[in-house]
């Protein structure tokens, strides 16, 4: 997962003084998850392994449908211009 720099450290070697006091806890260096997934209270952020990852969605996928299909489609864009 590409992600933002603030739990990823910076160009200094992993765990070292030097990142810790310019960028703080190194998460993905300690084998953590980004705080971002970590903390995300509808799990929509998903990070890790692509292929846990992979099952994950089609998991999702499979029981929520997708497209057209997808929950609460309908509801969001009726067929109607005007809603």
């Amino acid at each position: 997962m590409d992600k933002c720099t603030y739990c990823a450290g910076g160009p200094e070697a992993d765990s070292t003084p030097a990142e810790y006091a310019k960028y703080g806890a190194n998460r993905l260096a300690e084998g953590k998850l980004p705080i971002c997934a970590e903390m995300c209270s509808t799990k929509s952020l998903l990070a890790g392994d692509g292929a846990i990852i992979a099952e994950i969605y089609k998991e999702r996928v499979m029981k929520r449908g997708y497209g057209s299909g997808m929950w609460g489609w309908k509801t969001a864009y009726s067929d109607s211009p005007t809603g």
